[in-house]
This record gives C-alpha cells, structure tokens and sequence, in this order.
C-alpha cells in the first residue's frame, strides 16, 4: 500500500536569486545566441546559461532553485563567465556560495568604552557604530546632529541604520541621491544576511523596511551590487547646499561584524568651512 508524502520544495536561496535575476537580465545577443523570431522570452534560458557554463541543466537548475548544494570555485568561475559578470559581482557570487554557521539570533551587541571613547575622539568628523544587523549601537554629537539621533527614536526598527536609509524622512531630504543610496545600503545589507542564512532577525529588518517602503522590495530583487559606489556621499545641508563626505569603515577586531563608521571631507576640500560640532 502506498502512503502519499507531501513533497517540501526548497527554500529560495541568495545564490540562486542572484543567478536567476542576473540570467533574465542578459540578452541572447549579448552572449552570442541568436532564437528563431517570434516571441523571445526575457534574458536567459536556464539551459543557455548551462550550456555555455558546461553544466548540465538539471544540475544548474538545482542550484537556482536553492538545493541545498555547494559549487565548486570551478562551476561559479564557469557561470560567472557565462553571465559575463564583472569583477565586483563575481566576488559576490563566490561570497553567496560560502554560506557560515549562522548567528544566534537573541546575541546581543554592545557598544563597549573603548569604541565610545573612540566615537568622540572622531569628532567633529560624523560616526556611529552598527551591530551585525545594522541596528545603530552609539553615535557621536556630530552624527546625531548630520545624520540622525537614532536613540532617541522610540521603536527598535527606527534604530537601524538600513531602516534609516529605505524609510526614514530624514534620509529622504539629507542624500541628493537618496534612493541610490538606499538601494546601495539594502544590496551591502544583503551580503550580512547571505551570512546568516538561519537568523530570523534579519528577516524582521527587511520585513520593516519592506512594509514601510514597498519600493524596497523591488531594489532588493534586482540584486544590485557595487561595493565601489556609496564610499563617497552627497549630502544636503540644511541651508540647501551639497557637500561631499568620504566614508571610512573600520571593523572591531574582538567582533568584525561590529563597524564603525567615519565621514571626511572629500578630497576637493568641500567641507573645509563646515562645522558638525557647533
């Protein structure tokens, strides 16, 4: 006698979300395959993509689907090639097939003395410290004062940093390139979560955001990624005039996923005459 199972599909996962939005951007044209004209579905086909990796196309569907697989360095090598990644998104791709043990979701973070005396000793340059899940753990008087006095925000999710970049007011008028900027910060963010893939909490940040700012989620599936870009910001001040500021990042060496997070003037000098302290 047979007994029906019910069959568990797998769990999309980051690897094959970024594969699959970067296949349906690719035209056939741009790889060198010319279709029969007709209807021309968008981007890719999966056996495309697995034919000029040299993968099967069961295997490669497997992957996109979010088996619970690991590639090679060889096979991400050959789909990187395949979907003519540049270099930025091929790290990418290698750093969402090297998924970690996951961190606890209840572990809490600190900020401890000797970062706080070091959010002082920076000012008047503008820095703040944020956790693992981007929650914003201290300030100096110049941050508060640019960026935002996260602290005194009255709910938890308005004291997170990416929260602050995709739904907050404030950051709406402070960036004269807001939504890049909110955009760049939910794909850098999306590099945390691929880290902790079993972390519920991370979940409830991009749930916030998303229900706060449903053109969020559109950013978030496009899987943009360039490390390069928001290193230099363009702020606004509140007289109106825009300013550049160079952002340096330093990671705690007792908790790299600690960072603390300074703004300089730009190398044109655009904020010689500006004071954060005052």
């Amino acid at each position: 006698m047979s007994t029906d199972v019910p069959l568990s599909l797998p769990t999309p996962s980051p690897l094959g979300d970024f594969l699959r939005a970067r296949r349906l951007q690719l035209a056939p044209e741009d790889v060198g395959i010319r279709r029969e004209k007709g209807r021309r579905p968008k981007g890719l086909r999966q056996e495309e993509v697995a034919e000029l990796a040299d993968i099967s196309v069961a295997y490669y569907g497997f992957i996109e689907r979010g088996r619970d697989l690991r590639p090679s360095r060889a096979v991400l090598d050959a789909l990187a090639r395949a979907l003519r990644l540049p270099a930025d998104e091929r790290a990418h791709l290698h750093s969402l097939a090297k998924r970690g043990p996951a961190r606890r979701a209840a572990e809490p973070e600190e900020l401890t003395d000797e970062v706080e005396e070091l959010l002082e000793a920076l000012d008047p340059n503008p820095a703040y410290v944020v956790g693992a899940r981007w929650d914003v753990l201290g300030g100096n008087h110049a941050a508060r004062r640019l960026f935002c006095d996260w602290h005194a925000k009255p709910s938890k999710r308005e004291r997170n940093l990416l929260y602050f970049y995709c739904c907050d007011p404030g950051a709406r008028s402070l960036f004269a390139d807001w939504q890049q900027e909110a955009a760049d910060q939910l794909a850098l963010f999306r590099e945390a979560y691929a880290r902790h893939p079993d972390d519920a909490s991370f979940d409830a940040v991009l749930d916030a955001v998303f229900s706060d700012n449903p053109e969020a989620q559109e950013w978030w599936e496009r899987h943009d990624s360039d490390p390069k870009r928001g290193r230099t910001k363009r702020i606004r001040l509140d007289d109106g005039s825009v300013v550049q500021l160079r952002q340096l990042i330093l990671h705690v060496a007792d908790d790299p996923e600690i960072r603390v997070i300074t703004y300089f003037a730009d190398v044109d000098g655009d904020l010689d005459d500006v004071e954060f302290d005052s």
